[in-house]
């Protein structure tokens, strides 16, 4: 049914109805005028042998004489006169004769059908006027040869028909099959197009099928280039949308999420894990689409802050929904809150010494204190406290050039066995004083790689110093260093109070102490430890804590060999 409503059937199908109309109406037509042909051609001989006969019969003019002539010789020839035969009667003469009103008989010609299942033409002609008594001449002829030739022609005409109509079928079809080739080739073209195939199409001729098919290739093309430029423009606004840091959401007036980003997507997700919240910002959605006035507000999801922006989009007087922009401002927010601990934290770090420096100096100038050794005491008190305020700016100083990116990295060729040899002969009086001892762990006398030789030096001071603070008299440090193929791994432990596990997942960070109870009286600005990890995330190491309360503690560091700030 389907191959009946292609353009090929239907055409063909009409050329071959046309072409058996025609032809089936032609050949009728030619056997009607051949037929017609043929009786009107016997009737003509018919007629002519009655004219010869009667001829003869007005030549002679004597009926009693008709007996010598030669009609006597013809066939299918019956003359009456006053309504007798003149000549001897045949079967087939006697029945025709009998069949034949003799007393009106005039010039006439007739077809009997049914005589001895025949047919027979039968021609009349009256020559009463040239004799004294009614003179009626009758001949006839025998029709079946020549229905017998009809029934042939009509035959090898219908035959022919037949041949014709054969022969324009398969013409027609091969023609048609070539003519709509091209056709078909270019609705096969057009569904590869719609499916996104764009193959171009060969051109055969230079008709109008070929100018259509370079019309349809020149299509393609320019299809194929504006969906790739769509494509790109896509994929470019997807790629900007998927870089961006915050996430994008659009809404259609219905407030039904239409786009988003991954970003977008991800918190919007979040969000509707809270029905309240959810709820809310949809409201917000509908109603900056009403009102079409942007609205700005914060949102406090899941330990996140976000800033979220509400755009309605209009065209043409008219809102085609509402976009929002999701801005993550977490890290914001813990920065102003760090920026508060830290002038809170700076300013109690600084407010202790100047009251001590403030007390002692006034104590001193005052004359409160006279004795030499309280004197001597209260100096020591102001110049333990000067340093303290002197490390303090110092470890701040170094802090704001790391976040400035001011403190530029010197990253070269060192000796590490080297700096630690030298570290440890700053700090053998402190360790002789305290009756600390100090062990070197390695099986290497040199260590050579890549490192900034006075941030290491800094790194090192600070882990020692710690350990000295935190250890009692008889204790021990242990200094090790590991050097691999790739890497260089070093560590101070010491066998001293430990940090409590509570303590050490933020001992890294800005301005945290622990228990001051613990440094017996000698206090640290919670700084250092941040600027050791700092150094070494900036060398591209890492650095690690092991400590458990009355064992010891453990800093492990791990530096790559090749590193480049």
């Amino acid at each position: 049914m389907r191959s009946l409503n292609s353009l090929v059937s239907k055409l063909w199908l009409t050329i071959i109805l046309m072409v058996t109309a025609v032809l089936i109406i032609l050949t009728l037509v030619l056997i009607f005028f051949f037929r017609s042909y043929v009786f009107n051609t016997t009737e003509t001989i018919l007629e002519e042998d009655v004219n010869r006969v009667g001829e003869v019969l007005l030549t002679e003019h004597d009926i009693d004489s008709l007996g010598n002539t030669s009609l006597l010789q013809e066939d299918n020839l019956i003359i009456l006169y006053a309504g007798d035969p003149l000549l001897p009667l045949s079967a087939l003469d006697e029945e025709i004769y009998n069949r034949m009103n003799t007393e009106n008989l005039t010039d006439s010609t007739f077809i009997i059908d049914d005589l001895y299942n025949s047919m027979y033409m039968i021609k009349t002609s009256s020559l009463t006027r040239y004799f004294d008594e009614n003179l009626h001449i009758i001949m006839y002829r025998d029709l079946d040869a020549v229905n017998q030739s009809i029934s042939g022609i009509t035959i090898i005409m219908f035959f022919t028909t037949g041949i014709l109509i054969i022969g324009t079928t398969i013409f027609a079809f091969l023609l048609l099959n070539r003519i709509t080739r091209p056709l078909i080739n270019l609705k096969t073209a057009a569904y590869n197009t719609s499916r996104g195939k764009y193959k171009p199409l060969e051109v055969r001729s230079r008709d109008e099928i070929g100018e259509l098919t370079l019309a349809f290739n020149k299509m393609n093309r320019d299809i194929k280039k504006n969906i790739e430029a769509v494509l790109h423009e896509k994929n470019l606004r997807e790629e900007i949308f998927s870089s961006m840091e915050e996430g994008v959401l659009y809404f259609d007036t219905d407030a039904e999420l239409i786009y988003s980003n991954a970003k977008g997507n991800s918190i919007y997700t979040a969000l509707s894990s809270n029905s309240h919240e959810k709820e809310m910002f949809l409201d917000n959605v509908l109603n900056i689409a009403d009102t079409k006035t942007p609205q700005i507000e914060r949102l406090n999801m899941s330990n996140h802050h976000y800033q979220v922006s509400y755009t309605a989009v209009v065209s043409d007087n008219m809102t085609y929904g509402t976009i929002v922009l999701i801005r993550d401002i977490t890290e914001i927010v813990k920065t102003e809150a760090m920026r508060a601990d830290f002038i809170a934290n700076v300013s109690h770090e600084l407010k202790t010494p100047m009251v001590m420096l403030s007390g002692y100096s006034e104590a001193i100038l005052d004359g409160i204190v006279t004795e030499p050794e309280e004197v001597n005491e209260m100096i020591k008190i102001i110049k333990d406290e000067s340093d303290r305020m002197n490390r303090l700016v110092n470890e701040l100083i170094t802090i704001a050039r790391m976040d400035s990116g001011s403190d530029l990295m010197n990253i070269e060729g060192n000796d590490l066995m080297g700096l630690i040899k030298e570290i440890t002969m700053k700090f053998k009086h402190a360790l002789h004083e305290k009756e600390i001892d100090l062990e070197i762990d390695t099986v290497s006398k040199r260590v050579f790689f890549d490192f900034d030789y006075g941030k290491i030096e800094q790194v090192i001071n600070n882990l020692i110093d710690n350990a000295i603070r935190y250890t009692e008299p008889g204790d021990k440090i242990t200094l090790t260093v590991r050097d691999a193929e790739d890497e260089v791994v070093f560590s101070v432990a010491d066998t001293g109070i430990g940090i409590k596990e509570e303590h050490q997942d933020r001992i890294f960070e800005r301005f945290y102490k622990v228990d001051e109870s613990r440094t017996r009286g000698k206090h640290g600005t919670g700084l250092g430890l941040y600027i050791v990890s700092s150094i070494i995330k900036r060398h591209q190491g890492k650095i690690e804590l092991y400590s458990e309360p009355g064992v010891g503690t453990t800093f492990e560091i791990i530096l790559p060999k090749n590193n480049h700030e």
